[in-house]
């Protein structure tokens, strides 16, 4: 477990000094979204591309999410349903296809709206 957390710890600060990306600009794709959707979920990455990290740099942005948990918490608080794809990162050895499902979608720059018109409004 301490092997893996150092990994992600020293993947987060190399991604950091390789692709710094600002807070202002609200970017789509590319490593920060496919590290968002692959740690933090499909809802996150697609709030990445639709909004960027608010005032935020990545790498602290990112940090946050992994520790303190994903968007699908509060879009479940605020009356959303939980999808199949999010019950899916709950599956043993299968969750790392998830993960990496939502990482490419991420990557490729899907959106808050784009995921909603895909998988329905109910859910994001």
């Amino acid at each position: 477990m301490k092997k893996t957390v150092a990994g992600l710890l020293v993947a987060s600060f190399v991604v950091a000094t390789i692709a710094p990306a600002h807070a202002a600009e609200a970017k789509k794709g590319g490593v920060e979204g496919f590290l968002s959707g692959c740690c933090l979920g499909a809802r996150t990455a697609a709030d990445y591309n639709t909004e960027g990290t608010g005032e935020r740099e990545f790498v602290p942005w990112l940090l946050v999410g992994c520790c303190l948990g994903g968007r699908t918490q509060i879009d479940y608080a605020q009356g959303k349903d939980i999808h199949w794809r999010d019950w899916g990162r709950l599956i043993p050895y299968a969750g790392v296809v998830f993960a990496v499902w939502d990482g490419l979608d991420g990557a490729n720059g899907v959106t808050r709206p784009g995921i909603a018109e895909t998988y329905g409004s109910t859910y994001y």
